[in-house]
C-alpha cells in the first residue's frame, strides 16, 4: 500500500458526492440526511503501512446503513467531536471521545451522527490482523476475529493504544518525519496492530493473554541469529516469533529465560553496537550526523537513544562520531 495522503475533500454539500468518497475508501453505504439539514461534509485519508487513517465529518445529523463488505475490514471508530449511536448486530453504543466502536465487520451496521460529529477512523483489512495474531500466538486460527463494540480510550490499555494513534498521526503530518524510514515505521505499526489486540476484547483474547511455557533454547539461538544478522530490517517481537515459529509470548519467556532480557531489549543492544561502528567509522567529509544513523539503525526516539547509548558504551553519541 502506497503511504501518504490518499484523499481529501472538503465543503461537500452533495449528498452522493460524499457517499462515494466515503465508500471508496470503505465500502458501498446508504447515507440519510435528517429532513431540513444541510450537509457541509470532508474526507481527508492517509495510509501508513497497512494502516489506513481517515477523517470524516458531515456537518449535519446522518444514519449510515453498511452491509457487510466483501472484504472484511475492521475500523475503529474515534469521535473527535460530538457523538454518534453504533449498532452492529445485537449490540449498541453511544461513542464519544471518550469511548470509540469497532463495529464487526460480517455484520450489518447503523450509524446515526449527530450534527456536530467528527471522527478519526483507523482501518486494518482483516486479513492483516488475522495475520499478526497469527504470528502473536505461534499457530494459525481458524475462526475469524470478532470484537467487543465499545473500546474505552479514556483509561486503561485503551489510553495507550490512542496515544500511539496520534504519535502516527503526528508523523504522517510531519515533513522528513520518522515514518520515512521503514525499520521505524514497522514498529510503529506493529505497536498498533499487537496494541489493539491486547487493549480491545475479542475471541482470541483469553488464548492471546494465556500463560506459556518458555521457548526451546533451540528456538531461541534461531531468534538470536536472525536478530545478529537482519538488525537492519524492521524486527518486531511478532515477527520474530512468527520466523522461528513459535507464540511471541513463549519467545519472550525464553528470551528471559536462556538470554537475560527480552528480544527487543536484546535486539537494540545489536543496533546500539551496529550505530557505534557507522559512527566511530564516519568519514568526516561526509558530514554524517547522530540523527541519521540513529534512524538508520531503527531508534525512533532520539533522545532516548542517546540516554541508551551513553548507558552502554560510556559516551555521547557525538562523542564517538567527534573521534
Amino acid at each position: 500500500m502506497k503511504d501518504g495522503p490518499l484523499l481529501e475533500l472538503g465543503r461537500v454539500r452533495d449528498r452522493d458526492q460524499i457517499r462515494a468518497a466515503v465508500a471508496d475508501i470503505f465500502c458501498p453505504h446508504g447515507l440519510d440526511v435528517r429532513k431540513g439539514s444541510g450537509l457541509d461534509a470532508s474526507v481527508r485519508a492517509q495510509a501508513a503501512g497497512s494502516i489506513k487513517l481517515v477523517w470524516v465529518t458531515y456537518g449535519a445529523p446522518v444514519r449510515i446503513d453498511v452491509p457487510p463488505p466483501s472484504e472484511p475490514f475492521h475500523l475503529v471508530q474515534i469521535p473527535l467531536q460530538g457523538y454518534l449511536s453504533v449498532t452492529s448486530g445485537d449490540e449498541e453504543v453511544v461513542s464519544d471521545s471518550a469511548l470509540a466502536s469497532m463495529p464487526d465487520p460480517r455484520l450489518p451496521c447503523t450509524m446515526r451522527w449527530e450534527a456536530h460529529c467528527s471522527e478519526v477512523i483507523v482501518r486494518i483489512d482483516d486479513d492483516v490482523l488475522h495475520r499478526h495474531l497469527e504470528s502473536l500466538l505461534g499457530h494459525p486460527v481458524k475462526a475469524p476475529l470478532h470484537f467487543s463494540l465499545g473500546m474505552p480510550l479514556d483509561s486503561g490499555p485503551g489510553s495507550s493504544w490512542r496515544a500511539a494513534i496520534d504519535m502516527m498521526i503526528t508523523e504522517l503530518d510531519r515533513d522528513g518525519g520518522l515514518l520515512k524510514f521503514p525499520l521505524v515505521s514497522a514498529q510503529l505499526e506493529s505497536l498498533i496492530l499487537t496494541g489493539l489486540l491486547t487493549a480491545q476484547p475479542h475471541n482470541y483474547t483469553t488464548a492471546l493473554l494465556a500463560d506459556s511455557g518458555p521457548a526451546p533454547p533451540r528456538a531461541i539461538r534461531r531468534a538470536l541469529d536472525y536478530i545478529e544478522s537482519e538488525s537492519d530490517r524492521a524486527i518486531t517481537t511478532a515477527r520474530l516469533a512468527a520466523h522461528v515459529g513459535i507464540s511471541a509470548r513463549a519467545l519472550q519467556r525464553g528470551f528471559q529465560e536462556h538470554v537475560g532480557c527480552s528480544p527487543m531489549d536484546y535486539l537494540r543492544d545489536v543496533r546500539l553496537r551496529r550505530a557505534r561502528d557507522l559512527l566511530s567509522e564516519a568519514d568526516p567529509s561526509a558530514e554524517v550526523t547522530v540523527t541519521e544513523v540513529a534512524l538508520e539503525c531503527g531508534f525512533m526516539h532520539l533522545g532516548r537513544f542517546s540516554v541508551e547509548y551513553r548507558r552502554r558504551f560510556g559516551e555521547s553519541p557525538s562523542e564517538t562520531l567527534r573521534r
